[in-house]
């Protein structure tokens, strides 16, 4: 009789520790593979880097990779820098190479440019940013805010999808 009590204890607490993981969008629990910390992704095309990502902590997953505390470097395509994404989460999809990034999503071109949003889709296939998302992009003497946004990831060709605001400041330059 013990072993069966100890058995159902077990069995409830292997339940209830794979509930902790999350359901995805249509309820379905997405098993757990394993994890890894200090992880690092590098995509090329070529032998030129398309981008690195850096992830503090990385939980795989069967079509997916949950990672925290994320940084992501794109490259053009000659290799060369072209801009640095940093969230406190996101999710890598497999098949695709997509990827999200979740809270507090910052990108920074070579040029500066800066990007704010909570929340950012990459498109590998399209090499494209795209948020459906609040945005702030700040420029040398511009700031541009609106809803929802696809860009080139070096953000050099912007398309604001609704909301479209500008607020230009004069800069003097000593």
């Amino acid at each position: 009789m013990m072993k069966i009590f100890l058995l159902i204890c077990l069995m409830l607490i292997m339940l209830n520790c794979h509930r902790d993981q999350g359901t995805d969008d249509d309820g379905i629990i997405p098993e757990y593979k394993e994890g890894a910390e200090n992880f690092v992704l590098v995509d090329t095309k070529e032998d030129k880097k398309n981008w690195v990502l850096r992830a503090k902590r990385a939980d795989s997953y069967d079509d997916s990779i949950t990672i925290y505390d994320v940084t992501v470097i794109f490259y053009d395509s000659f290799g060369i820098y072209s801009s640095t994404l940093t969230s406190d989460s996101g999710v890598i999809y497999s098949g695709s190479e997509d990827m999200t990034a979740k809270g507090h999503v910052k990108v920074v071109s070579r040029d500066s440019t800066v990007l704010k949003t909570g929340y950012l889709d990459w498109n590998n296939k399209r090499q494209k940013i795209i948020t459906e998302d609040f945005v702030e992009i700040t420029q040398k003497n511009s700031v541009i805010t609106g809803k929802g946004m696809e860009s080139n990831p070096n953000l050099e060709h912007v398309e604001i999808k609704e909301n479209f605001n500008a607020i230009s400041r004069d800069i003097k330059e000593d």
